[in-house]
């Protein structure tokens, strides 16, 4: 395996399991979510929480018709810890901005994943999708959807300040799961409109630390932007952090070129990547005007040129004959 650590994120059989830090440990256990009966709908949570009717209704079934058919090429296998890596980021990302219960999060999460799944197996056929891999490009390429489907739903219908989440005590191991309300409160500088940046700002930052911590000493580092504005180096780091996403199992190539100087401190770049992991699900979330997008390369590369003190004034991220291009503007 490319990067170390243990397996935190996994899926098997509808069960979802996550790890997060000490002060807010999230590991919920759905099934036992619904026997006890804590997921009723609480006034202070702005956005429902979902019904199976919501996630297969007209409406849902009319999108998945007009939505770009599931692709059918060779992608490359993930590398189960970077696939972890991704997942997890995003969860632990949406933990932080406490806009939702989590408890609420995971009960859509799995609604929604339930009634897409299906269909888009179906798209697919027989024995081309493995339920639960990770490390199954067409497999992640589903579940990314599924869980930035459910973040857009959270973050973009009034989401509370203030709000109760049910959370799993310690328990023993032949012990049934128990769960205690916890009143969480938003730091209040943290507003509405800000969420989906600061998602995608924590989730690039969780992406370059990890990268950093596993690659640093090593022949392939991310290569340090210097300060002083520079051209040259910053496509270097950024051709680098591509080339470890196609490492990783992401795509199966990558290329990275400035594509336009717009003044000598403000250059544009445009990175490819070639049968990405998240190739369907980008359009799909593309086309429900999802933000935040699981756009992971542009997420990550934001974050490594801010670290140098640069900004990103512009960016977009297209999807053409099997790639995956993302274009962004970086000035000094």
């Amino acid at each position: 395996m490319v990067l170390d650590g243990s397996r935190e994120f996994q899926e098997e059989e509808g069960v979802t399991y996550y790890t997060h830090d000490e002060t807010r440990r999230a590991m919920t256990y759905i099934p036992a979510l619904f026997a006890a009966g804590t997921l009723s709908i609480d006034p202070a949570v702005a956005a429902p929480p979902m019904t199976a009717g919501e996630a297969d209704n007209v409406g849902a079934r009319f999108t998945r018709k007009i939505r770009p058919k599931a692709p059918k090429i060779l992608r490359s296998k993930l590398d189960q810890n970077f696939a972890v890596l991704l997942m997890r980021s995003s969860y632990n990302a949406l933990d932080k901005i406490d806009c939702v219960a989590m408890d609420q999060f995971q009960r859509d999460f799995f609604l929604l994943r339930q009634a897409e799944y299906q269909p888009y197996v179906d798209q697919l056929g027989p024995g081309m999708v493995e339920q639960g891999m990770l490390t199954d490009p067409s497999y992640f390429d589903f579940i990314s959807f599924a869980q930035y489907a459910t973040i857009n739903r959270e973050i973009n219908t009034s989401p509370p300040v203030i709000f109760e989440e049910q959370q799993a005590e310690n328990v023993g191991e032949d012990q049934p799961q128990k769960f205690v309300k916890k009143l969480i409160k938003r730091d209040p500088s943290l507003t509405n409109n800000m969420l989906a940046k600061e998602h995608s700002r924590l989730v690039g930052v969780d992406i370059i630390d990890k990268l950093n911590e596993n690659f640093v000493s090593t022949a392939l580092a991310i290569p340090t932007i210097p300060k002083n504005f520079n051209a040259d180096a910053i496509l270097a780091s950024l051709s680098r952090l591509a080339k470890l996403f196609v490492l990783n199992g992401f795509a199966f190539g990558c290329d990275v070129s400035i594509s336009k100087v717009k003044s000598p401190l403000e250059f544009e770049y445009c990175i490819s990547l070639k049968n990405s992991a998240t190739l369907w699900s980008g359009i799909a979330l593309q086309q429900i005007k999802a933000d935040p997008l699981n756009c992971f390369l542009l997420k990550a590369a934001t974050e490594l040129v801010s670290r140098a003190g640069y900004s990103v004034s512009a960016s977009s991220v297209k999807y053409e004959q099997n790639k995956e291009i993302t274009f962004m503007t970086i000035r000094g």
